[in-house]
């Protein structure tokens, strides 16, 4: 096919066939003639304009779709184009809507089943369903794991990283970092499964993010602020964090048994450096602009350190969409 017919080569004779356009001058609407499609196969001319294509900018819904017997053969869809021609198509436009409907498994199957022998759908995307031993999930949130870290100013200002774990930073972030994530992922996969027991039927994926610098804050009130004697925010500046994520996939009864675990344990205090936190916590809101509020009470934070295991209420089924375009009757 060149760059510009789109009905080029195609083989009328093997089935019923039916066009779909949306124009930004006659909008969108369905050919149902097959003898209209055939006579504009020449005529009907789409080019994108890569120059004007901007990802993210406007409506990128425009263009044609293909359906044999009803199944989307071909399309091509965009938003900008050096031409798009459509010959007399417009003559024989049939109105059309667009439906969408997201939701479950059971929900799209219903709606499936009740749109099959209907002559007047044309599905444009459904999701592939995933099996039903890994259709619900729920995500466990471990305690952040404090890493030492130096720092300097370098000669342009900025707060310049040295060494991170006792490690030469670029070392770390090239070698070390890797094997560090590995050790842990592989702990709390191994802790998880172990509290799993007998339960072996479900999949578990560990991912990490990290904190450079977290801020200590007053729990206390909404938006709590504690300064420095300087009137500055108050950070702890000597560490950075790793955060893991837990997401585990299951069938239902066997998710619903995993939820109700308890996953505290599976990272110690002392593994995640959480002694030295508190210490450095402690000193630092002495220093502050409210020394009297109690670190050991909980009346002061750190923001985005995690220091307890957390976990979805309920579980996340998994959800579909289905896209289908449908004439009246």
């Amino acid at each position: 096919m060149s760059d510009s017919e789109f009905l080029e080569n195609i083989d009328f004779s093997d089935g019923d066939y039916s066009l779909y356009i949306r124009h930004k001058k006659f909008e969108k609407f369905m050919i149902l003639d097959e003898k209209a499609i055939k006579e504009n196969i020449n005529n009907l001319k789409i080019k994108f304009s890569f120059i004007n294509y901007l990802p993210g900018e406007g409506d990128r819904s425009y263009g044609v779709i293909l359906f044999k017997n009803n199944k989307l053969v071909k399309s091509k869809i965009g938003g900008a184009f050096k031409y798009f021609e459509i010959g007399t198509l417009a003559d024989y436009a049939v109105p059309v809507k667009r439906q969408r409907l997201s939701g479950t498994k059971k929900q799209l199957q219903q709606k499936l089943d009740s749109i099959k022998d209907k002559g007047n759908i044309f599905i444009t995307h459904q999701s592939e369903f995933v099996a039903d031993n890994r259709a619900f999930r729920f995500r466990v949130y471990f305690p952040s794991i404090a890493v030492p870290v130096t720092r300097e100013i370098d000669s342009a200002g900025y707060r310049r990283t040295l060494t991170v774990n006792g490690i030469e930073n670029k070392i770390w972030q090239m070698e070390e970092e890797t094997v560090f994530e590995k050790k842990w992922i592989t702990q709390l996969e191994n802790c998880i499964r172990k509290k799993a027991d007998t339960i072996s039927d479900f999949e578990v994926s560990i991912s990490r993010g990290s904190l450079s610098d977290a801020r200590i804050f007053d729990t206390t009130i909404e938006w709590g602020e504690i300064k420095t004697l300087d009137n500055k925010f108050l950070f702890i500046k000597d560490y950075m964090y790793y955060n893991f994520t837990a997401y585990i996939i299951a069938n239902k009864e066997n998710a619903e048994k995993l939820l109700a675990l308890d996953y505290s344990g599976c990272l110690s205090g002392e593994d995640r450096n959480r002694p030295q936190i508190i210490s450095e916590m402690k000193k630092l809101v002495k220093q502050s602009t409210k020394p009297n509020l109690s670190v050991d009470k909980g009346e002061v934070g750190l923001s985005d350190y995690k220091d307890e295991v957390t976990k979805y209420k309920k579980l996340y089924e998994q959800t579909y969409s289905l896209n289908w375009l449908e004439t009246e009757n």
